[in-house]
């Protein structure tokens, strides 16, 4: 796995350790979440198909009237 390093000022710091507080995960981890979402939400990467991405894209919807 490749690392990178980030350089945010404090009050982003403050905000990434509150979000990971908030959905129970590391600081690390919540900041590499928010990247792949991201990621995944421009159609950069593959989505993982998890739940949490299931609840911020809504599934298409089928045409009405059916084929023609």
């Amino acid at each position: 796995m490749a690392r990178i390093v980030v350089y945010l000022p404090d009050s982003e710091m403050n905000a990434l350790h509150q979000l990971a507080q908030q959905e129970y995960r590391a600081p690390k981890v919540e900041a590499a979440w928010i990247i792949r979402t991201e990621l995944q939400r421009r159609g950069l990467v593959a989505s993982t198909g998890s739940v949490e991405q299931s609840k911020e894209t809504p599934a298409p919807q089928p045409e009405a009237g059916g084929a023609a």
